[in-house]
């Protein structure tokens, strides 16, 4: 059996059905881009008594392998949280990520910044009658958009909101540096446009997590701040397969040069560029990205950069890792109002 036939089975089952409900109080739209993927928008409308009709949509963007449950968890949703301030909401899902279809499994950050996310945000200030968005990124939703906000100068982003990302990871401790050291691994893998099957083994893996100290828990939270119910959730709900071609575009950020686009024009070192308020929200127990990072991200950007660190020696009850700074426990009471304060 060939390698991508034996990844897309390991990719597809999804037993836990139980752990798969989703809320579905909401709109949804379908795009195409020019290379022929189908992107599917998700639209929260504000609550009609808050209703912000001067502040731009919120566009919420999703990180690696993740998709639109990230904002739109059952119990949990922040995208609903923001309607009921007043916003009007979107979510999309990026190429192969949630319910969008990708034209091939041959992407990277050049696929998500040239063709997906010109047509999601025309799509959403078209749907909402706006000039400007506000766009909150979740780890790579929030390096995306530096590297759009630094590749584009005029695009029409009143704010930025990144949530535990980092556009320079030459500085700190990452779990990703591990991309850098089996690059060799992967770059056979691309060429065919293989599949990891992220996805698929993180579901399979979800009825055991929370139950003993695991690895891949503190990868991807901080355990202390998060339900059992909630980390398995998470894991077998939010996450999809990760081309190759991507990982390898990602382990550029490791290089001399940082983010780059296949041309090799760095990404990192146009971040000067990038003009709207930008804030950075870290957890203390992020082991995805460093405080470190974050802070050599706003020294970058420049004087409307700035970041908030969430954690015990902050303030907070627990300290914080990647995903909890969305969907941690205390989560809606220290972290949302901080969010939604930041934006235009």
């Amino acid at each position: 059996m060939a390698l991508k036939q034996v990844l897309h089975r390991i990719e597809q089952p999804r037993p836990w059905q139980k752990l798969l409900s989703e809320d579905e109080a909401h709109e949804r739209f379908e795009v195409e881009t020019a290379d022929g993927s189908f992107l599917t928008i998700r639209r929260v409308r504000p609550h009609p008594e808050r209703e912000e009709r001067a502040k731009p949509p919120v566009m919420l963007l999703h990180g690696l392998g993740a998709n639109h449950q990230t904002f739109l968890f059952p119990e949990r949703s922040i995208a609903h949280w923001l309607a009921e301030q007043g916003r009007d909401v979107f979510v999309p899902d990026l190429r192969g990520h949630g319910d969008s279809i990708p034209c091939d499994y041959h992407w990277g950050l050049d696929e998500y910044l040239r063709d997906d996310l010109p047509e999601i945000i025309t799509s959403i200030l078209e749907i909402s009658g706006q000039d400007r968005v506000d766009w909150v990124g979740h780890s790579m939703g929030g390096v995306l958009l530096m590297c759009y906000g630094a590749l584009y100068p005029d695009a029409p982003i009143a704010s930025g909101v990144a949530i535990a990302s980092a556009i320079d990871y030459g500085v700190g401790a990452s779990n990703f540096a591990n991309l850098a050291a089996i690059r060799p691994l992967i770059e056979p893998l691309s060429k065919p446009a293989e599949i990891v099957p992220f996805g698929g083994l993180m579901h399979l893996l979800a009825p055991a997590l929370g139950k003993r100290p695991f690895l891949l828990e503190r990868f991807n939270m901080w355990p202390e701040n998060i339900e059992p119910w909630v980390m398995r959730r998470i894991h077998a709900r939010c996450f999809h397969a990760i081309p190759a071609t991507l990982l390898l575009s990602l382990a550029s950020t490791f290089e001399d040069s940082g983010f780059r686009l296949r041309t090799g024009e760095s990404l990192r070192d146009r971040a000067m560029q990038f003009e709207p308020p930008l804030h950075i929200l870290a957890g203390t127990r992020d082991t995805q990205v460093s405080i470190k990072a974050i802070e050599a991200t706003c020294d970058r950007v420049g004087a409307n950069a700035s970041f908030e660190i969430f954690g015990k020696q902050h303030g907070q009850r627990e300290d914080y890792g990647h995903f909890d700074l969305i969907l941690g426990r205390h989560a809606q009471d220290e972290v949302w109002p901080r969010l939604e304060a930041s934006l235009s």
